[in-house]
């Protein structure tokens, strides 16, 4: 992969790259289809032009199957997490149209698909002539309708396309969309806590500690997770693992994770000792100033994944139930947490959806979670972003510090 991304980002042979097709585990007796998945490693996502010419030369040529698209749901979720487990993604990422076939089985051979999966119970026992010809075919037909083009389209940027209609949604009224959900939490911030005016302003300045008290010990968190790699606590890869098998995605090292978890608890410690010394400032603070501006760095973070990958925003849709805290007491701060956690929903679904769904490594994804920030699977910047998201929704259901 290290070798196909250095080709890749050549500027002088990614400009005669035509298309970029990978051919990966498509043989097995098992199989009944073929899947084509655009998805690029860290960003970018195949062209439609490239999914739709697969498919239309496969089904021009009558006896094959024909492969797949991914519903308009699959497409967001695979463009809000553009992490490829295939090898097409270091070409898609570079901005080549590429695409990976891959191939697909009814769910009764799910567990016989995973055990013979880079595994060495994957022996030619399992492999099929038929589903061969079929992969090879599909791929030959698409070969030869990219050859036979005068001119290769010109796609870029986000979309969505309807297979139903035929419609693509993308450029302005995409754009639209992601900017006006983006600027729901600015406006949930101008009038949450009062209307938005100098004396809020001076509310938020003040209230700027309780928030810092949160945001930088997660920072410092992730600081100490480098800093594990450095002196070899935790090792150091290029991106990450090769395969969902690979055996450090089950083998945590107990000592980085002991040490990772005293180490937020004095971060956190020492950041709400800190704050403390502000909490004569902090106690004229109404819960709604306090939450008013806890949206306000929401949307801040919204703006820089808008700039990164717009898609990523799905991850702030359950943040919305942030909107209904009300710095309650009694029974209504329970609800207040309720609601908290709701907002956090999307962590439960990203364990699940790659912990268990995926990588099937089970609890042993807060491992696997600890090495994408250790190893900066996800850059710093975006680790930075996240924990200011993370630390808005701390901020408004934890009470700042009235005094050190």
């Amino acid at each position: 992969i290290e070798r196909l991304q250095a080709i890749c980002v050549h500027p002088v042979v990614s400009r005669q790259i035509i298309a970029g097709i990978s051919l990966d585990n498509l043989g097995k007796e098992f199989y009944n289809w073929v899947d084509m998945s655009p998805i690029g490693q860290f960003r970018n996502y195949g062209p439609i032009w490239l999914l739709l010419s697969a498919r239309e030369a496969a089904r021009a040529s009558g006896d094959l199957w024909v492969p797949k698209l991914r519903g308009p749901f699959d497409q967001v979720l695979n463009q809000a997490v553009p992490i490829s487990f295939m090898d097409q993604g270091p070409m898609v990422a570079a901005g080549i149209p590429a695409l990976g076939f891959a191939g697909l089985y009814d769910s009764e051979f799910s567990d016989l698909h995973w055990e013979t999966y880079h595994s060495p119970d994957d022996t030619l026992a399992y492999q099929s002539a038929d589903t061969l010809y079929q992969s090879g075919r599909i791929a030959e037909a698409l070969l030869r309708d990219l050859l036979a083009m005068d001119e290769i389209p010109q796609e870029s940027g986000p979309y969505l396309y309807f297979d139903e209609s035929r419609q693509v949604l993308r450029g302005a009224p995409l754009w639209a969309i992601f900017v006006g959900f983006v600027g729901l939490f600015f406006v949930g911030s101008c009038f949450k806590g009062g209307p938005l005016n100098v004396k809020k302003l001076i509310a938020w300045w003040a209230g700027l500690p309780h928030y810092l008290g949160l945001w930088l010990p997660l920072v410092a968190a992730i600081v100490l997770l480098y800093v594990f790699v450095a002196v070899g606590l935790m090792d150091k890869y290029h991106l990450y693992p090769a395969t969902s098998k690979d055996e450090p995605l089950f083998e945590p090292r107990w000592p980085a994770v002991i040490l990772f978890v005293v180490g937020l608890a004095v971060f956190l410690g020492l950041g709400r000792k800190l704050t403390g010394r502000y909490g004569a400032q902090l106690a004229k603070l109404s819960p709604g100033q306090i939450n008013s501006f806890g949206l306000f760095v929401t949307g801040l973070a919204g703006l820089y994944i808008l700039a990164i990958n717009p898609f990523s925003l799905l991850f702030l849709v359950p943040t919305l139930f942030w909107f209904l805290i009300g710095g309650r007491r009694g029974l209504g701060k329970a609800f207040d947490m309720v609601l908290s956690a709701l907002g956090g929903l999307v962590v439960y679904v990203l364990f699940y959806f790659f912990g268990f769904g995926i990588l099937r490594n089970d609890f042993a994804v807060l491992w696997y979670l600890m090495m994408m920030f250790s190893i900066r699977m996800i850059s710093f910047p975006t680790a930075v972003a996240i924990m200011a998201i993370v630390a808005a929704g701390l901020s408004m259901i934890v009470n700042p510090p009235r005094g050190v």
